[in-house]
């Protein structure tokens, strides 16, 4: 065998071998991880115009290397508008209408934008919802930092991890579900396993205001007569349900 390959070989055993990487854990009191998701929170108010992959991976077990599921789509922000992408549903908001298209059943529904329930928390309020918090740790994870948030019995999460960049934008975040489930739905003697979802955010893309203004065209989905909308261009053959709760 040639010398470089048995060189090569050995290498790679003896890295399998090595054990992982054990993170150096700190605990982090319920003021201070409030403030962090405030920063987290500014950090998505402030950056108004950005795009991001969005790439959704659920796991048969909390220690499941390989996805069982896996969905790739998209989030764009420009100013208060924004077009997502995620578990294969369109959604716009483009004031003062939000827009879901329903591609395979072909349809379209319309309804007032949403209030971004988060823009409203204060410091308070994250300090409260901590207090489900059994434990909360923070660690250096490369250039990143990693925080991990665990719960008691009676919350339906055995714990929460995300990542944050050294800017602040969130990368990552797992849910490690507590509840266990069959590992075939249809087999009562199944084996049971506690899932977890991981949702990662990668290749952010900070751009000028403006680039995607035909993106955020209302006329690309429907056109308006009084206050009756009717479908157009591409989607003129989609059913619009219109759920707007009042006229403009």
């Amino acid at each position: 065998m040639n010398m470089k390959l048995i060189a090569c070989y050995w290498f790679c055993l003896t890295a399998l071998a090595l054990p992982a990487q054990t993170l150096a854990w700190e605990e982090v009191s319920k003021d201070k991880m409030a403030k962090i998701f405030t920063g987290m929170s500014d950090w998505f108010k402030q950056t108004t115009n950005y795009a991001v992959t969005v790439t959704h991976a659920s796991f048969e077990s909390h220690l499941t290397p390989v996805y069982y599921e896996k969905s790739t789509g998209y989030f764009k922000k420009e100013g208060e508008n924004y077009h997502s992408f995620l578990l294969g549903i369109h959604s716009f908001q483009i004031a003062p209408y939000k827009i879901m298209l329903d591609t395979a059943n072909r349809t379209m529904l319309v309804s007032n934008i949403e209030q971004s329930i988060w823009a409203a928390y204060t410091l308070e309020d994250y300090t409260y919802q901590l207090n489900s918090c059994m434990s909360i740790k923070a660690a250096n994870f490369g250039s990143d930092k990693k925080y991990r948030l665990e719960y008691g019995e009676n919350y339906p999460l055995e714990r929460y991890e995300f990542v944050t960049g050294s800017d602040g934008a969130l990368k990552e975040l797992v849910m490690y579900y507590r509840k266990a489930v069959p590992k075939d739905p249809e087999n009562e003697q199944s084996e049971k396993v506690k899932p977890r979802l991981s949702i990662t955010f990668s290749g952010y893309k900070k751009g000028p205001p403006g680039r995607n203004a035909r993106e955020f065209d209302t006329g690309n989905f429907f056109t308006k007569s009084g206050n009756k909308l009717a479908p157009a261009g591409k989607y003129r053959n989609f059913k619009l349900i219109d759920q707007r709760l009042h006229a403009e």
